[in-house]
């Protein structure tokens, strides 16, 4: 399985990705011009595959955007004693969002990254983020009795 990132902000050339040791590139591949993305949703020059998913901050510091392989479905639990958002999974992992000061319904709709909880503890400190491969859906309160 390889991982695809989308270039939302210019075409792939040298110095335009990253180069992780150890993770190779599989394709690069640029449209004749900016064009919609299904993957995405969104307009990209083009895309690069890797062999090994990248990490959180090469995604942001070269201003990718990964193709989603993976959906997880998460519950709304509560705050924990910090005020942060806190989901569980359908394996009964924690996720917190610690960038939302909107009402939580705001959050979700923009997309916010979510970190997981370290030892899978509700009142747990955030710990890694969350892969950019994975698509959330937020279960509604309806849903969830």
């Amino acid at each position: 399985m390889n991982y695809r990132y989308y270039s939302t902000q210019r075409p792939i050339m040298p110095g335009s990705y990253p180069k992780p040791e150890g993770n190779g590139i599989v394709t690069i591949y640029n449209f004749d011009n900016k064009t919609y993305a299904e993957e995405i949703q969104k307009k990209a020059w083009g895309y690069i595959e890797y062999a090994r998913p990248l990490g959180h901050f090469d995604i942001v510091n070269y201003e990718l955007v990964a193709a989603k392989t993976k959906t997880l479905h998460l519950k709304y639990l509560g705050r924990d004693s910090w005020g942060r958002y806190v989901y569980e999974d359908e394996n009964g992992k924690l996720w917190k969002n610690t960038d939302c000061c909107s009402p939580r319904e705001c959050c979700e709709e923009r997309g916010d990254t979510l970190n997981s909880a370290a030892g899978n503890d509700f009142d747990g400190e955030p710990d890694c983020f969350m892969s950019a491969h994975i698509a959330v859906e937020y279960i509604g309160e309806e849903e969830q009795e």
